[in-house]
């Protein structure tokens, strides 16, 4: 396995998104890690961290620590180097892609403290770092339970639902008037709603957008088409335009508002958007977000893919409209009148004649005066969670910065100082005697030219069946590439002298001399 930046996840590494395969990794630079060595990120995400869970490999963007473990316990180091971050990420270098290379990470320094209290510190970090990523955890469930119970308040809603007691003590009817013109679902629609289960409350009618919206010309209409309305009309100051990307983020009136002329407003006039009116989106994955245009915006134009509809008050309230047109039951009927492949279109023409439950005028108010106390609810859930998570955040940092300063737990005074501990290990590594070299054969007399058969007589002169590379350029004189490509025409002739595996218990190449 090889390991990238995006595998490092601040904690333990056991999981890597790219391989290498074993010719690979004796063809390259790259060594076998075992697990419990450190990894650093030094491009990009300077000073993001792991420790391997798994034997692999990385590339030049991380570097590896391993541990002397006499002086330092592996996950005080850890927790040093993540304290350490933003010193590190401010010691990068480069342009779009900061960085910093291994002279600068040798260089950084950490404070020591004795052993045992460093196993001290990175217990008590790991307890309390592990109750502040559980916390952290749930709290990163409530912005979806938060949307499902909106959802579930719409669909309440649009079901009769959140009003029922509130019609067994108020017998209001729906006006002659608009029983009078009342629709019954058909074909699609009709099946979309059988489908859900939903049956309309007694009271309610089936109105369609045609039928609830205003009687004058262009009530209901959607964004100038093609030509009519190109870039070239854009202005930085003038009569502002309604994109689609407004009506979804229901932000209107921002950096990215373009406006036309006086003049092209007048020949797009039938497109107009007034305070109060409903607009809905004509495309997108999917389509179908609605909003309502802000009473404190001026009277703007629609561009493509957008619909706007001005509703008859004295039918339907704009609030519980654009309530309703939100909920599952309308986004399924939407669903209906929408085509498309690469882009898909709600068809203005079925939507005129999609059926919409509408309840008397009296319950509209009742249900958007529930539905808008319980949002109010839900919003100040959300301000609690957006506080809790920026507590969170900040808790980390000052647990990691309390621990390097000593104050995170007790001092003994029976550990072994960190500069004593120090003093003994040099003054022990100064007394050892050299290591003894390797039981090899003596090296061969210099080569002038490195050769395939040169190779061949080393390889049957060394003392062992079993040898690494190194081992084998220690009897050669000659460049490093030129050993590895004649070791790779060996291992391909028709009766090599060498074979090449992999020591599981080593965890790393090796050659094992033929027929053995």
């Amino acid at each position: 396995m090889g390991s990238i930046i995006g595998d490092l996840n601040d904690g333990v590494v056991t999981y890597a998104q790219t391989h290498i395969t074993e010719e690979g990794l004796f063809n390259s630079s790259a060594q076998l890690l075992p697990p419990k060595t450190l990894l650093v990120a030094m491009y990009g995400s300077i000073g993001k961290l792991g420790i391997t869970g798994i034997t692999c490999a990385t590339n030049q963007a991380i570097a590896f620590c391993s541990r002397y473990q006499e002086v330092i316990e592996l996950r005080y180091l850890f927790h040093a180097l993540k304290n350490s971050k933003d010193t590190l990420v401010a010691k990068g270098k480069g342009g779009a892609q900061q960085n910093i290379n291994q002279t600068i990470l040798k260089a950084h320094q950490i404070p020591l403290a004795p052993l045992n209290e460093q196993k001290r510190i990175a217990d008590k970090l790991d307890v309390l770092l592990m109750r502040v990523d559980a916390c952290q955890e749930r709290l990163d469930r409530v912005p979806r339970i938060l949307k499902r119970f909106r959802q579930n308040i719409l669909d309440l809603a649009v079901s009769g639902k959140l009003t029922e007691s509130w019609r067994e003590d108020n017998t209001i009817r729906i006006s002659n008037t608009v029983e009078l013109i009342q629709i019954e679902p058909i074909g699609d629609f009709l099946s979309a709603i059988n489908s859900l289960d939903y049956v309309i409350p007694d009271g309610w009618v089936w109105l369609n957008p045609d039928l609830i919206k205003f009687s004058e010309k262009h009530s209901l209409s959607i964004g100038p088409f093609g030509s009519n309305l190109t870039v070239k009309d854009y202005r930085d100051s003038g009569i502002p335009l309604v994109f689609v990307r407004d009506i979804r983020t229901k932000n209107f009136g921002n950096e990215t508002t373009k406006f036309i002329t006086e003049e092209k407003a007048q020949e797009l006039w039938a497109h107009r958007v007034e305070p109060g009116d409903l607009l809905i989106t004509k495309m997108g994955d999917p389509p179908g977000d609605v909003a309502v245009f802000p009473l404190d915006r001026p009277i703007s134009v629609i561009t493509a893919d957008c619909i706007r509809i001005k509703v008859n008050p004295e039918i339907v309230s704009i609030k519980l409209l654009s309530l309703f047109i939100e909920s599952s039951l309308i986004r399924s009927l939407i669903k209906e009148i929408t085509a498309g492949v690469a882009q898909q279109k709600i068809s203005l023409q079925r939507f005129r004649s999609m059926p919409l439950p509408i309840p008397p005028l009296d319950e509209q108010q009742e249900i958007v005066r529930r539905v808008e106390s319980l949002f109010a609810y839900a919003d100040r859930l959300e301000a609690h969670y957006q506080a809790a998570c920026t507590q969170i955040k900040r808790l980390t940092p000052v647990l990691l910065a309390k621990a390097f300063r000593g104050e995170l737990v007790p001092q003994d005074p029976n550990d072994e100082p960190a500069s004593v501990l120090l003093e003994r290990i040099h003054a022990e590594r100064a007394a050892q005697p050299a290591k003894a070299k390797r039981d090899m054969t003596p090296r061969k007399p210099a080569m002038t030219k490195m050769t395939k058969e040169s190779v061949k007589e080393v390889i049957r002169q060394l003392p062992k069946d079993k040898f690494s590379f190194d081992e084998l350029r220690e009897n050669l004189t000659g460049d490093y590439d030129s050993l590895k490509d004649i070791l790779f025409t060996l291992l391909s002739e028709a009766e090599p002298v060498l074979t090449q595996v992999f020591d599981q218990e080593e965890r790393a190449m090796c050659f094992f001399r033929a027929g053995k």
